[in-house]
C-alpha cells in the first residue's frame, strides 16, 4: 500500500494528535465498506466501542485502534474531560468482551488493518500489541466467511467462544480437524508463543487451562486458514 506519512499535517493545524485519531476509524470503517460490510459508527464518544458492522445479519462490535508507529495499546477505560476527577484510581484496562468483538487496528501510515479477536486478548491477557506480534492477524478480513466451516458460523465469529463448554469446543476440534495442542487436557498449560506470535520474541508465557487452550486452538486454525 502507499505509504502517505510524507503528507502528515501539511495544513499545519494545532490539534494534530486529535485530529489522527479520528482520521484512524474513517480509515478503518472505509476498509470495512470497501469490503461490502454495512458499517454503523457510534456517536457517543465515551461509548465502550467505536462502531458496528454486520455480517451474515450478524453485529460485530468493534474498538479502533489507530497508531502512526503501528504499536497498539488494547486497553479501554481512558479518562477525559475536566469533569473526571484526577486522583481517581485509574479505569484503565484491557479491552473486553464486555467492550467489544474485536479489536481493529489500523495503520496511519498506510490504512494496513489487524483484526484480533477479543477472546485472545482476554486469555492472554496481554495489552501491548506491536506491529510484529500482529503478522498472523494482518489484513485478515476473512476471518468472517465461514461457508468452508463445520459447526462454525459468523454469530460464533463475532461472540467468540468463550461461553462454549469445553465438549462443544472438543466437537469444533474434531469437526474442523484443528490440532489440540494441549493434548493431555493439562489446566496449567504453557501455551505455544509461537502460534500466536510468530517467531517475535515474547518473554511472558501464555499459562492457560485446557479450556482457554481450545479457545486459542481454535482462533488460530481461523486465521491461518485464510
Amino acid at each position: 500500500m502507499k505509504n502517505f506519512k510524507d503528507t502528515y499535517n501539511i495544513a499545519e493545524v494545532d490539534n494534530w494528535d486529535s485530529l489522527k485519531g479520528y482520521a484512524g476509524q474513517e480509515l478503518a470503517f472505509g476498509r470495512l465498506m470497501l469490503c461490502g460490510f454495512n458499517v454503523q459508527r457510534n456517536l457517543w464518544r465515551d461509548a465502550k466501542y467505536d462502531g458496528i458492522f454486520v455480517v451474515d445479519d450478524t453485529p460485530v462490535r468493534i474498538e479502533i485502534k489507530s497508531s502512526t508507529q503501528n504499536d497498539f495499546s488494547m486497553v479501554g477505560g481512558r479518562r477525559a474531560g475536566e469533569q473526571i476527577d484526577r486522583n481517581a484510581p485509574s479505569r484503565v484496562q484491557p479491552i473486553s468482551r464486555k467492550d467489544a468483538d474485536f479489536g481493529l487496528c489500523v495503520s496511519n501510515i498506510d490504512a494496513t488493518c489487524w483484526f484480533l479477536s477479543i477472546d485472545i486478548i482476554e486469555i492472554t491477557k496481554r495489552t501491548d500489541w506491536k506491529e510484529h506480534y500482529l503478522e498472523k492477524f494482518k489484513e485478515k478480513f476473512k476471518i468472517f466467511l465461514t461457508k468452508d466451516l463445520i459447526g462454525i458460523n459468523a454469530k460464533d465469529i463475532a461472540q467468540g467462544f468463550l461461553k462454549k463448554n469445553i465438549n462443544e469446543l472438543e466437537d469444533i476440534c474434531k469437526k474442523n480437524e484443528i490440532v489440540i495442542s494441549n493434548k493431555n487436557k493439562e489446566n496449567n498449560f504453557q501455551y505455544p508463543k509461537e502460534k500466536i506470535f510468530g517467531e517475535s520474541s515474547i518473554r511472558k508465557e501464555i499459562i492457560v487451562d485446557y479450556k482457554n487452550s481450545l479457545i486459542l486452538d481454535i482462533w488460530m486454525f481461523l486465521y491461518n486458514r485464510i
